[in-house]
């Protein structure tokens, strides 16, 4: 669980009930990434990254870098909101898929500006041509479509 200065956010209070968790975030890795160290355990073949996530309210990943990477984010619970480098801003809503082709480049920062803990599941996998142009699409999910539907 990294301090929350590595990624922009102050320190975290000590009593807020809407927190669920004591640290800002909450990683389950799938596979070496961050301060998951690994070697026998990096990647399945191009899939780099699954990682289970759970950001406390009012916090986030602050401008950052990427590339070389093909980057999707599905919304459990919460509200994500991005902005990156290609001007694009949105808000990913419960149920909601961001996807992010990094290509050649880009920054970005993803924050839960909510009241309530925002969980997403994302997954980095390597692209087989590299130095692509980056690009940025969004699908707003209604998980109310979804449910009890085969």
């Amino acid at each position: 669980e990294p301090p929350p200065s590595w990624f922009g956010n102050g320190e975290n209070p000590n009593n807020n009930p809407t927190w669920t968790n004591g640290n800002w975030l909450k990683s389950r890795f799938h596979f070496a990434f961050a301060e998951y160290r690994n070697q026998k355990n990096s990647n399945f073949g191009c899939l780099r990254v699954m990682n289970d996530d759970l950001v406390q309210p009012e916090r986030g990943f602050g401008q950052h870098p990427h590339s070389d990477a093909e980057i999707m984010t599905y919304v459990v619970h919460g509200s994500l909101v991005h902005q990156d480098s290609m001007g694009n801003k949105g808000e990913v809503k419960r149920g909601g898929i961001q996807y992010m082709s990094a290509g050649h480049g880009v920054r970005h920062s993803e924050y839960n500006n909510g009241q309530t803990p925002l969980r997403f599941i994302q997954c980095w996998v390597t692209p087989q041509q590299r130095g692509v142009d980056p690009n940025y699409g969004q699908f707003d999910g209604n998980i109310e479509d979804r449910l009890d539907k085969v």
